[in-house]
């Protein structure tokens, strides 16, 4: 809305009320609550229900590109943005399906899990699922994990050489848990993004699975052309 867009309204203030925003844009209140609905799946406006809608507070953005492999605590970092971490969970566990096929185990091998909320400025921007062999921190001495980087914890405190790996990218709806764990709506859209992993050796070493709050990272992948040779194996010339 211009209000919004203009500066007239700022972050935590209320906007008018829906008769009268209905009235001042000449618009039906069906259309208007869809328009809220829009704004609101945007980021723009917080809704409270029987109080009013509300501009919402300005979200911070990461700028990371998908050609680096790093993690998502250190790109906040590289951003210079506060970085928050909190760990849910860290714990072994024997590997559910999806994983023994990442990481290619048998489903009862024993895995090591972190799963963390990663706040941008205090702003909930990211959720992580990383998985990794429990045999690599056995042969490390069983290293204690510290809350930080995933990526650090294998290269310093397992002496993992990481040699990079595949990123699968997709949208996909936040169920209730996730939506919770964000800070958004159920069935809000989130950017979901899997990897694997692998080590110097070739072998799978970290399976993740991240889901991304729309508007406080921004995503960039570097796209390069080649020629009509290369992409299907003739002369680049035309006919």
């Amino acid at each position: 809305m211009a209000q919004i867009a203009d500066g007239r309204l700022r972050p935590g203030e209320r906007l008018p009320s829906e008769p009268a925003l209905a009235k001042q844009y000449g618009i039906s209140r069906p259309t208007l609550r869809e328009i809220l609905s829009g704004l609101e799946a945007d980021g723009l406006v917080r809704r409270v229900h029987g109080v009013g809608t509300f501009v919402a507070q300005k979200q911070p953005r990461v700028q990371t590109s998908l050609d680096l492999d790093i993690g998502v605590t250190e790109a906040v970092l590289a951003a210079n943005a506060t970085l928050g971490v909190e760990v849910v969970g860290a714990h072994e566990e024997a590997a559910p399906s999806w994983m023994a096929a990442a990481l290619d185990l048998k489903t009862d091998d024993r895995v090591f899990s972190v799963e963390r909320i990663i706040r941008v400025d205090g702003v909930p921007a990211a959720h992580g699922l990383d998985v990794m062999p429990l045999e690599i921190l056995e042969r490390s001495g069983s290293p204690a994990y510290d809350g930080g980087s995933i990526y650090r914890f294998l290269e310093r405190d397992c002496g993992i050489h990481l040699l990079g790996g595949v990123a699968e990218v997709s949208a996909t709806l936040a169920s209730t848990r996730m939506a919770a764990a964000l800070g958004c709506r159920r069935n809000s859209p989130v950017l979901r993004l899997d990897q694997i992993e692998k080590s110097a050796d070739g072998h799978p070493v970290l399976a993740s699975r991240e889901h991304y709050v729309p508007g406080v990272f921004h995503l960039t992948v570097r796209r390069l052309r080649h020629g009509r040779a290369d992409l299907f194996g003739g002369d680049d010339s035309t006919t």
